[in-house]
């Protein structure tokens, strides 16, 4: 085989030797592009939904009022609360970012992504009357034996963004 590459002129045994690299290289450079592409795409995922929850988290009149009751300090978790209005509005609210919780523990996203919510989120999450409420229901998820809370990875977050 070797006397039949001695037999052709040298620009094509050059070629022979180039075009092979070369092409391994503009190979190369499109993953290179696909891996910055894909991670250009994945970023932007994680910020829609981070986007989407903040978007339905002002939108939604249920979650504003009872984030507002939150905010204003007027929120008591007394024994009153249970099976009122507001029990199924502080419930929707603290779902909602539970939902972000939850992706945050997949690993969809970081702490970095989840920090447009962040304020909201350790608004919620110090309040002292929340704080008795998710007592409440970590307590009564045990007796229950029902595993854990969506709201006790909620919990979990609030620790990590107040890092």
């Amino acid at each position: 085989m070797q006397p039949i590459l001695q037999a052709l002129p040298l620009w094509a045994q050059v070629a022979l030797a180039v075009v092979p690299a070369l092409g391994a290289l503009f190979a190369a450079f499109g993953l290179l592009l696909n891996v910055q592409q894909s991670r250009r795409t994945n970023a932007q995922a994680r910020a829609a939904l981070v986007a989407g929850c903040l978007e339905r988290f002002s939108g939604d009149e249920e979650i504003q009022r009872a984030f507002y009751s939150i905010e204003y300090s007027e929120f008591r978790y007394d024994g009153d609360f249970h099976k009122s209005p507001q029990e199924r509005e502080i419930d929707k609210l603290l779902r909602h970012f539970a939902n972000l919780a939850l992706a945050w523990q997949a690993g969809l996203l970081s702490t970095t992504d989840v920090h447009p919510a962040r304020y909201y989120i350790l608004r919620v999450m110090r309040d002292p009357e929340i704080e008795k409420y998710l007592g409440f229901i970590a307590h009564w998820s045990k007796q229950a034996s029902l595993g854990e809370h969506p709201y006790t990875v909620l919990t979990k977050l609030s620790k990590e963004l107040e890092k």
